[in-house]
């Protein structure tokens, strides 16, 4: 994915899980385009990405399954 408008057709493919709000969610759609953002310009992404959902982190995979930041950067559930 090269494409700001093709990761967004992305990011916003996954359900919003039980539990989340829609604000909530908002704010994690958004955290997961910027990250994207980070990688297309090859900057270094400076967020805290621990222990958000599991959609979460699917959403900042890229379709061979590589995440887009190193993994031992951050830690999921």
């Amino acid at each position: 994915m090269t494409q700001l408008s093709e990761i967004k057709r992305h990011i916003d493919s996954f359900a919003r899980p039980n539990g989340y709000n829609i604000y909530s969610w908002d704010l994690t759609k958004r955290l997961a385009l910027e990250v994207w953002e980070c990688h297309l310009l090859n900057r270094p992404c400076r967020r805290n990405l621990n222990y958000l959902c599991n959609e979460f982190y699917q959403m900042i995979r890229k379709p061979d399954g590589d995440y887009i930041v190193p993994r031992q950067s951050f830690r999921t559930f």
